[in-house]
């Protein structure tokens, strides 16, 4: 199991916004988080990075035990984030961002060149802008070098909080795409964090379902519901 999280309880002063959510992601497996606003989405991938205490339960990454641990060490234990909030730096070029994607390998640079060549293939847009600086490109380009620069650290699991904000639907179905490809060609578990229930369910392998913090869902997609109504009643 790449991550597995137990009964995980966490929340902001004395409000809980994750109450038990429990589940547990497969090597290679993509897993779309969705939900309606405030259902605990982004509060579970803060608890994730060590960035939201966890209050109860436990969270274990390729059998690591990382629920108290510091976020560096769940990054070297194989865990790696693109935020929702273009988490990229806008004035340094393409190729300075992805060397500080890898920073945990800084001392090795072949390893980070190698790493490099790696991504640039799965994103071949970030080649043309290799020297520009980030702010030069697209949401939808910039949104992909955040990606590439989590991968820079070689995690085995990655996690993706809602990619396709603010992107157009042609790019946004390009950046999903994109994602499945990492998943596929780099045996990548991700959990994806997203709005976007069409895309979301036409790509994820399993979907999970959080409602007041709580899973109401876990399984296929296909699975997912059996009309508009049900699915709606779930968020």
């Amino acid at each position: 199991m790449r991550l597995k999280v137990s009964n995980l309880v966490t929340g902001y002063n004395r409000d809980p916004i994750l109450n038990g959510v429990s589940f547990g992601l497969e090597a290679g497996t993509l897993l779309a988080v969705l939900g309606h606003n405030g259902a605990g989405k982004s509060s579970l991938v803060r608890s994730l990075v060590g960035l939201l205490p966890a209050w109860e339960g436990t969270i274990e990454i390729e059998g690591h035990d990382v629920t108290t641990r510091p976020s560096k060490e769940r990054i070297r234990a194989g865990l790696a984030v693109s935020f929702q909030d273009d988490p990229v730096f806008p004035t340094l070029p393409v190729k300075t961002n992805l060397r500080l994607g890898g920073y945990a390998h800084w001392r090795d640079r072949k390893r980070i060149e190698r790493r490099t060549e790696e991504v640039l293939t799965l994103f071949p847009k970030l080649r043309v802008h290799y020297l520009r600086p980030a702010y030069t490109m697209s949401g939808g380009e910039r949104r992909m070098l955040s990606i590439a620069m989590a991968l820079m650290s070689e995690p085995t699991v990655l996690l993706l909080d809602e990619p396709s904000t603010g992107l157009s639907p042609g790019m946004t179905a390009h950046v999903f795409e994109s994602i499945e490809s990492v998943s596929r060609s780099l045996g990548i578990s991700v959990l994806l964090i997203e709005q976007n229930v069409e895309q979301a369910l036409r790509h994820a392998d399993r979907v999970l379902v959080l409602k007041t913090g709580k899973v109401v869902f876990d399984g296929p997609p296909e699975n997912l519901a059996s009309d508009a109504t049900e699915l709606v009643m779930m968020f």
